[in-house]
């Protein structure tokens, strides 16, 4: 059913590991009284961003066939139709953190279908202020993101203050003209994230690509080529064993290693946790405070872009024995005991 006006739409945006869940997983629980239906896009074959979003309910929908600027005529239009239909004040598309927002813009505002169904109202780029100086210099998609924003989130400022005003001055020039908060005071706020400008300089395609700076909008948002990688087990293991190989392998490939998360039930509580991991940063192991229903053992993605066939796949295979390790661990050890 097309709503009798188009539904304003926001892109949450940010590079691997910035925190966009974590942003996305506040507003849903403090949504400043709007009514807000979700869209999480995924790289990857196992999706699993939506399962560390505390509130998931029926206004939360998973696109995990690849990059949504690389969907917009496809999945993401079926999607904004189911989305539509629940009647939502707002819809937020979280992006993968290897998406360019500008073909997605430009697809927003040039598929006749797509404006009849919702009209973008925002940008919010994700930074996280520990990486911020690698990040611009090394990965084109972020310096994309921030051109594209209208609200830029920092995040994780509180790890390290003395980068904070550094972080600040690279994100001001990358990102020229966009107020800047601190996610605390973001939260804090949730108007303030809904109320950007509505990209009126974004209606016509060709005002699209001279403020965004690109030239020629690509077909696909990804500078350079990246591979994912998924591993899967029924079993539950020792979840030490596996923070022990994500703390080797992110310093041993942690340039390469742009994304790693994954779900791992622990043999030894019966929960679930998530681990993730961007470049060498480690977020601590989170208890999942509800087990997503039917799922079981460990779930790994890794996102890498460099590595070669070879590392790649000798990577993958410690990460089995890791996990062959952990289960050999668990038959030798008796049930219930630390």
């Amino acid at each position: 059913m097309t709503p009798s006006a188009p539904i304003p739409l926001h892109l949450l945006t940010g590079f691997l590991g910035s925190g966009k869940t974590t942003i996305l997983s506040a507003l849903l629980r403090n949504p400043g009284g709007e009514r807000l239906a979700v869209l999480v896009n995924e790289v990857g074959e196992l999706a699993l961003d939506h399962w560390l979003i505390e509130k998931v309910d029926e206004d939360v929908l998973t696109l995990a066939s690849g990059c949504v600027c690389c969907s917009l005529r496809g999945e993401l239009y079926g999607a904004l139709e189911r989305v539509a239909a629940l009647e939502p004040t707002r819809i937020v598309v979280e992006t993968t953190g290897l998406a360019d927002p500008a073909p997605i813009l430009h697809g927003l505002t040039t598929d006749a279908r797509l404006r009849e169904l919702v009209r973008p109202a925002g940008v919010v780029a994700v930074v996280d202020a520990l990486r911020a100086e690698d990040l611009l210099a090394t990965q084109p998609e972020v310096l994309a993101q921030l051109e594209a924003a209208d609200r830029v989130v920092l995040t994780k400022a509180d790890l390290a203050p003395q980068r904070v005003d550094d972080a600040l001055a690279l994100v001001r020039g990358a990102a020229p003209g966009c107020e800047i908060r601190f996610v605390e005071e973001a939260l804090g706020d949730p108007k303030w994230i809904f109320s950007a400008p509505p990209l009126a300089k974004l209606l016509d395609g060709d005002q699209a690509r001279r403020w965004l700076g690109h030239g020629t909008l690509s077909v696909h948002g990804h500078a350079e080529p990246f591979r994912t990688h998924s591993f899967e087990s029924e079993h539950a293991v020792d979840l030490p064993i596996l923070e022990l190989w994500l703390r080797l392998v992110t310093q041993l490939d942690g340039p390469r290693l742009l994304r790693i998360k994954g779900l791992v039930e622990d043999r030894a509580s019966g929960a679930m946790f998530a681990l993730q991991a961007a470049g060498r940063s480690i977020t601590p192991a989170r208890r999942l405070e509800r087990p997503p229903a039917g799922v079981r053992g460990v779930h790994m993605v890794v996102i890498e872009r460099g590595m070669g066939e070879a590392p790649a796949a000798r990577l993958m295979e410690s990460l089995g024995a890791a996990v062959g390790g952990a289960l050999d661990v668990s038959a030798r050890r008796p049930r219930g005991t630390a």
